[in-house]
């Protein structure tokens, strides 16, 4: 983890920029999501809003301190994120947090290495929110849409962003079905019930990413592992195979 000071804004600067310069253009898994503590009520934001809370130190909505987490400056989600929710580059968004810190005291929002950090710190504390690349598994926080979407593709990425089963898109079938194991301390306590899962299916009928969306503790882990073995027929849109998102269900009975 770091700690941004102002003493360390000509450092990341200059890293941002040798990063930039290094790096190669976004790939076709590049994007990322936009989390907040499990806790928090919030379900979606605009982009100012969100802005605001990165960079003016703004409460949330019913005075809560909000608690904002950043990735390293030379990380490309970093890049999509500041250019998109906050309309500034990375080293322009430093400066006005560091500004903000200067008027309301405090620290900037900590910069972490890894999508593994950020997560970890939105779980533990109840004010977070963060941003976390696609590829990241988001187990134990909450995902907020934010000017009307979950999933935010970076600029200049040939990422296909899926589409919600629903109205003219029909939900695909299940060709290959993995039964959960039933965990067996849930077996001995007669835990019992339903995990709801929200899923994205890729273009070849995968099952790319898996998200508990309505949890038994207990059972999550064991119905999560079934469903990333589930395949489906491939979505097809005007001739061409589309990812999908949906919610599956998942039913541990005794």
């Amino acid at each position: 983890m770091t700690l941004y000071g102002v003493n360390t804004l000509k450092v990341m600067t200059a890293t941002w920029i040798v990063a930039m310069l290094m790096s190669g253009p976004a790939t076709a898994q590049d994007g990322y999501r936009i989390v907040v503590n499990p806790s928090n009520p919030v379900s979606s934001l605009s982009k100012g809003q969100v802005s605001r809370l990165f960079l003016d130190k703004t409460p949330w909505d019913d005075g809560a301190p909000a608690a904002p987490v950043d990735l390293l400056p030379a990380s490309p989600v970093r890049e999509g994120f500041s250019k998109d929710v906050l309309g500034l580059t990375v080293p322009a968004a430093v400066e006005r947090m560091i500004a903000a810190t200067k008027l309301a005291g405090g620290n900037p929002p900590p910069a972490m290495a890894s999508d593994r950090e950020v997560l970890a710190y939105v779980r533990l504390k109840p004010g977070a929110i963060g941003y976390v690349s696609l590829a990241a598994d988001i187990t134990g926080v909450k995902v907020i849409a934010v000017g009307g979407k979950t999933e935010h593709a970076l600029a200049g990425s040939t990422a296909v962003m899926p589409v919600a089963v629903g109205g003219r898109i029909a939900m695909p079938q299940r060709i290959v079905h993995a039964q959960p194991v039933y965990p067996a301390l849930a077996r001995v306590g007669k835990v019992q019930g339903t995990v709801d899962i929200s899923v994205v299916i890729d273009a070849g009928g995968n099952v790319e990413r898996a998200q508990v969306v309505r949890s038994i503790p207990q059972l999550d882990g064991a119905a999560i592992e079934a469903v990333r073995k589930w395949k489906y027929s491939p979505t097809i849109v005007d001739g061409v195979a589309v990812p999908v998102t949906m919610v599956v269900h998942v039913t541990f009975a005794l």
